[in-house]
């Protein structure tokens, strides 16, 4: 007995088998809908948006691929789980339709058992899926509406009083508003960042094949490539900390760019979680394959909860440390490393410091002409 109603859409042309499918899945408390050709089938998704889709990979009117197809190109569609059935089975067919974005393959002919376990299977890890989306859609709601609409609210409301009231504003009064109207812009801006940022991440991660030649990209890296950064960082953030940088010379396996990405977010992180004034230690290891870069603060830590449970748009404790940002520093930073085959470690003690510990994989020799620079590096 299922304690959901699941709703199942069966495409599949042969009556009998169709009929079968069907009944068997009504037995097993399922909500069935059917359709007889893969253009119906396709309607059908769109109109009910099913929770699990069963097709046959040959019908006529429209081939069960291509049904697949238009199903990912779909947006109301794109996410539904689709086991396809088929008469052929070897090994380049079924990866063939793996391919095309099915989640699941059984061969005909096949036992019930056997599709009721895969529609069970799919339909769990779809569930499983749906609580992580609710989740994050949950923290959404709460962490983009504050980090628009404040800087949104300063921008409209600074710029209503100067356009309305401009003749009696003294230059002084005008000159703090329009202060406070640039740093919101730069806060809105930087959130916008962030958001884009994650989305190309997300995407380098599910599709590696379009973004290859990034993989191949090499960051020499040594003091003054910190110092650059940190320069940067400087001007563009109000810190009071003290960093102390410790690095020996290496040449790594990443693009420059996302070396950046991922070594300004680990930095605004531990300028978040820093006590005043305390300092911040940039220093490398060394072993054969590895280089190891570190990055602690001294401040409140995180708990282990906090660092099992970090992800997109979630922040912890944010109302008691009154914290700015949306949660997706280190969300982006995983990602980026994930891609590159850049491990990420995150060591803390609470009340006392964190650790963020990055091990990336060396190139052979070091090439010149993926040095860091000054000008290259300021001009972004």
């Amino acid at each position: 007995m299922n304690s959901i109603s699941y709703k199942i859409l069966v495409v599949e042309d042969s009556d009998d088998l169709r009929e079968n499918i069907v009944s068997l899945l009504e037995l097993n408390d399922y909500q069935v809908i059917f359709a007889e050709n893969g253009y119906d089938g396709l309607q059908i998704a769109i109109q009910q948006v099913p929770d699990l889709i069963i097709a046959d990979r040959m019908m006529p009117v429209m081939e069960g691929t291509q049904m697949l197809q238009e199903i990912r190109n779909n947006s109301v569609t794109s996410n539904i789980p689709l086991i396809f059935l088929t008469a052929k089975s070897s090994t380049s067919d079924i990866r063939d339709g793996m391919n095309y974005g099915a989640d699941d393959y059984l061969t005909k002919p096949f036992e019930a058992p056997e599709l009721l376990k895969a529609v069970k299977t799919r339909l769990e890890k779809k569930s499983k899926t749906d609580e992580k989306f609710e989740k994050v859609y949950k923290n959404i709601s709460q962490s983009i509406p504050h980090e628009l609409r404040t800087p949104l609210v300063s921008l409209q409301g600074f710029s209503n009083i100067i356009i309305d009231e401009i003749e009696t504003i003294d230059r002084e009064t005008i000159k703090d508003m329009m202060i406070m109207i640039k740093n919101a812009s730069i806060r809105l801006h930087r959130t916008i960042e962030k958001f884009i940022l994650f989305t190309e991440a997300e995407l380098m991660l599910k599709d590696k094949k379009n973004y290859s030649s990034l993989s191949s990209g090499l960051t020499h890296i040594d003091k003054t490539t910190f110092e650059i950064l940190i320069a940067d960082k400087i001007k563009s953030t109000e810190t009071n900390h003290t960093f102390n940088i410790n690095v020996k010379e290496c040449q790594v396996k990443i693009w420059n760019e996302h070396f950046k990405v991922i070594f300004n977010e680990i930095i605004d992180n531990a300028i978040k979680f820093s006590y005043p004034n305390k300092p911040i230690e940039i220093y490398s290891k060394d072993d054969k394959s590895s280089y190891i870069l570190v990055i602690k603060n001294y401040g409140r830590g995180m708990s282990e909860d906090e660092i099992k449970n970090s992800a997109p748009f979630i922040q912890h404790n944010r109302s008691y440390y009154e914290q700015q940002g949306n949660g997706l520093g280190l969300a982006i930073t995983q990602r980026i490393a994930d891609f590159y085959d850049v491990k990420l470690e995150i060591h803390s003690e609470k009340d006392s410091c964190l650790e963020v510990v990055l091990l990336f994989r060396k190139a052979e020799k070091l090439n010149t002409y993926t040095k860091f620079s000054e000008q290259n590096f300021l001009s972004n």
